[in-house]
């Protein structure tokens, strides 16, 4: 099965600077989001892929719909393709974060330091708990999904730890960049 696996378009979060966060206003599309989305909708079209799976935060589900627009693609949610949990730091500034909890934010965005997955911001997750959460969400696609290929939208870090986890290479994504796994 062949997963085409894309981070979300930019969000006003993302220009502002602010740490992850689920369903906050700041986390919708831009106009230049929804255009990045809208592209890669067309870029994808000619693989007429037969179902999207998505992360429930309205940043992926929208990318997730415009992806799907050109061939109207059915779209599933599934919980444990969210994005990694920065716990109570969500929504808070990158720079604010830093100065509250540098050590620990600096371990959970160094994706490379295999020594820092169980290190956590408080109320959040480890990097080897969103690891395995992640894991678990591909392989209900790959037992479950009726096709040999699907759309997979989600998020940058989670899609970051989990290319390290597969290629052990640090890679960040960009908005609407996406990775071709066969899995």
């Amino acid at each position: 099965m062949r997963l085409y696996i894309f981070r979300h378009g930019e969000t006003f979060a993302n220009v502002e600077k602010l740490v992850s966060d689920g369903h906050s206003p700041k986390v919708q599309l831009t106009p230049l989001g929804r255009e990045q989305a809208t592209k890669l909708g067309e870029e994808l079209s000619p693989q007429n892929l037969p179902i999207i799976y998505a992360s429930p935060y309205d940043r992926a589900l929208q990318t997730a719909e415009l992806v799907a627009a050109p061939h109207h693609t059915p779209i599933t949610v599934l919980d444990d393709l969210r994005e990694f949990s920065f716990g109570l730091t969500e929504g808070w500034s990158e720079a604010e974060t830093f100065a509250k909890y540098n050590d620990e934010f600096n371990a959970v965005l160094n994706v490379g330091d295999e020594q820092t997955y169980q290190v956590r911001l408080p109320q959040g997750e480890t990097k080897q708990e969103a690891l395995q959460r992640f894991i678990k969400a591909l392989d209900y696609i790959k037992q479950n999904c009726p096709y040999d290929k699907a759309g997979v939208a989600t998020h940058g870090h989670i899609m970051s730890i989990y290319f390290y986890h597969l290629y052990h290479q640090v890679h960040g994504f960009k908005n609407c960049e996406y990775m071709i796994l066969d899995i």
